[in-house]
């Protein structure tokens, strides 16, 4: 009879501590919040810089997705919750410029901040005519970028 005491507070105790399989979890508001959130998605061949940015962004409520290429990011099923891009205009494979150019041809219109170590002012205005909203040359100012990054998300 003690030993079934026993077992029955141990049981007690795992139930509480430990969700019932096959019940389904409910999501807390916050997690809500960020499922729901809008997406920046980072872009960028070069991983510490990807997650340095992600990092950044992250701590301050943003929901960021990053992707290693642009055909990565295109076969995603991210696109339709993307809300800002930042794409590295120089990637093995596909470039930043034919990234965005892709989107274009599938009727997407992401609010696009081209990253760049190399940026002439030729370079900058071919960006700009193709409906990039900034370039951002490396190494990034983050608060520059924080600006750019919260006036399209409507933070700013």
């Amino acid at each position: 009879m003690v030993g079934q005491k026993r077992d029955a507070g141990i049981q007690s105790r795992r139930s509480r501590a430990l969700p019932a399989l096959g019940r389904a979890h409910r999501a807390t508001r916050e997690e809500v919040l960020v499922r729901d959130a809008p997406v920046i998605a980072i872009v960028d061949d070069d991983e510490s810089f990807r997650e340095a940015l992600q990092r950044f962004l992250g701590t301050l409520a943003f929901r960021v997705r990053t992707f290693a290429s642009g055909e990565e990011f295109l076969q995603s099923g991210e696109l339709a919750f993307v809300r800002c891009l930042l794409l590295d205009l120089v990637m093995p494979g596909m470039s930043g410029l034919e990234v965005k150019q892709q989107l274009e041809a599938r009727g997407l219109r992401i609010p696009t901040v081209f990253v760049t170590a190399n940026a002439s002012d030729e370079l900058q205005r071919h960006l700009l005519a193709a409906g990039a909203i900034a370039i951002v040359p490396k190494p990034v100012d983050q608060q520059m970028l924080l600006r750019l990054v919260q006036r399209v998300m409507g933070e700013g």
